[in-house]
C-alpha cells in the first residue's frame, strides 16, 4: 500500500499534468489525493513550490525505473539497449495517444522551469542525468564506435531530437512523426559506429529505409 506522501505526489503529478503548475492550488492536490484538509498536505509540503519539486523527482523516477532501465540491461549489448530504448519512447508515446510525453522534461517541466529557478535547475539536472546514462552507455561502446565519437555531444543530441520529436508529436497528434525522426536517428547514430562493425545487408536494409535496430545494425 502507498503511503500518504507518494499518493500526494501522484495526485499533484495527475492534476498538474491536466491543468499546469501554475493553474494548480494546494486545494486541487488536496481534492485530488482525497486529503482531509491542508493540515494534512502541510503535514508533508511545505509548499506548492516543494510539492512541484516532489513531481519533477517522481516524473523522472517512473521514466528511470522502465525507460533508462533499458540502457543499464546487462543482457543486451549497449547500441541494442540504444535501440530498445528508442522503441520504448515511440511505443509509449503511441500508447498515450500522443496527449503527453513519455519523457519527464515535457511541458509540465518546460512551463515549472519558467515560473522558478529553482525548477530550472532541477529539470537542469534531469536532463544532466538522462545524458549521463546516454553517454555512459557510449563509453561502453567505444570498441564499436569511431575513434573521434564525442560520446557527451552525441548523448545531448539524442536526448534534444527526442525531445524535440516528442513534442511535435503531441503538437500533431501522431506517433509517425516521432517513427520518421527515430529512424533518422539511428541513421545518425549509425554513422558513428566503425565500418567494420556493419553488417552489409543491415545497412542496405538502412538506406532502403526499413525499420533495423542500431544494435543490430552495427552486427551487435
Amino acid at each position: 500500500m502507498k503511503d500518504r506522501r507518494t499518493q500526494i505526489v501522484e495526485a499533484a503529478t495527475a492534476v498538474m499534468g491536466r491543468q499546469g503548475f501554475q493553474q494548480t492550488s494546494v486545494e486541487d492536490v488536496i481534492h485530488e489525493a482525497g486529503l482531509c484538509g491542508k493540515g494534512h498536505f502541510y503535514h508533508y509540503f511545505k509548499s506548492k513550490e516543494e510539492l512541484g519539486y516532489a513531481v519533477l523527482l517522481h516524473q523522472f523516477e517512473v521514466f528511470a525505473e522502465t525507460g533508462l532501465a533499458v540502457l543499464r540491461d546487462p543482457m543486451l549489448p549497449p547500441l541494442a539497449r540504444l535501440d530498445e530504448f528508442i522503441d520504448w519512447i515511440v511505443e509509449g508515446q503511441a500508447e498515450r495517444g500522443c496527449c503527453e510525453g513519455v519523457s519527464p522534461c515535457g511541458a509540465l517541466a518546460t512551463e515549472m522551469a519558467e515560473q522558478h529557478e529553482g525548477f530550472r535547475k532541477h529539470v537542469d539536472a534531469l536532463f544532466e542525468r538522462w545524458t549521463g546514462q546516454l553517454q555512459a552507455l557510449f563509453w561502453e561502446a567505444r570498441p564499436q564506435m569511431i575513434d573521434d565519437v564525442d560520446t557527451e555531444a552525441l548523448a545531448r543530441f539524442i536526448v534534444a531530437t527526442l525531445e524535440g520529436a516528442l513534442f511535435m508529436s503531441r503538437v500533431k497528434r501522431d506517433v509517425a512523426v516521432l517513427e520518421d525522426v527515430a529512424t533518422g536517428l539511428r541513421r545518425f547514430v549509425m554513422s558513428h559506429v566503425r565500418a567494420d562493425e556493419r553488417h552489409a545487408a543491415a545497412v542496405r536494409d538502412l538506406v532502403g529505409g526499413t525499420d533495423q535496430s542500431v544494435g543490430k545494425e552495427s552486427g551487435r
